[in-house]
């Protein structure tokens, strides 16, 4: 699980349509990762967006648009943070550990645009365990979430600058 130290989430952008729309609020947030891997807890500032939105029936939706790391929904917890590195580890290896064809058979111009980064074990972790988005029921005002749910960013190739583009329907 991430810091505040570790991370950090701005508002690039905040657009709010008029009313005639279905999207009353159109954000798009940068969230920068200073670690390697961490997995980000956004719930609460989804919660605030929401609750400015004035949308009391709706869904909220939120699209990750990159390929190392992705969204999921799951309790928050350091327990679970740290069996799920374990798991994705066993699933997916590091790419020091072991031979992915996206990381060893790209062409120089290839790896050039990549920056040099072998990557593939953070191509699969992204596949394996989060979705590119999210769609959660706002209902009464409030985002409908289980008790024990939180919405998360997972980050499996940091240190990076990640944007998401968050919108709220309404219904």
């Amino acid at each position: 699980m991430a810091t505040i130290s570790d991370s950090r989430i701005d508002v690039v952008s905040h657009d709010v349509l008029p009313v005639g729309s279905s999207i009353a609020v159109s954000v798009r947030f940068s969230v920068t990762i200073d670690t390697h891997e961490a997995t980000i807890d956004l719930t609460d500032e989804l919660r605030r967006l929401v609750a400015q939105s004035g949308v009391t029936e709706g869904t909220l939706h939120v699209y990750c648009g990159h390929t190392t790391c992705g969204l999921t929904i799951n309790e928050n917890d350091r327990g679970l943070d740290t069996d799920m590195k374990a798991v994705l580890e066993r699933i997916a290896p590091h790419s020091n550990k072991h031979h992915y064809a996206h990381d060893k058979e790209r062409t120089p111009a290839e790896r050039a645009v990549h920056g040099e980064r072998d990557n593939g074990h953070s191509h699969a972790r992204a596949m394996v365990a989060t979705h590119p988005e999210l769609t959660i029921p706002v209902t009464a005002s409030k985002l409908y979430l289980g008790q024990w749910q939180a919405i998360m960013m997972a980050e499996f190739d940091g240190p990076r600058t990640r944007e998401l583009l968050v919108r709220v329907h309404r219904a």
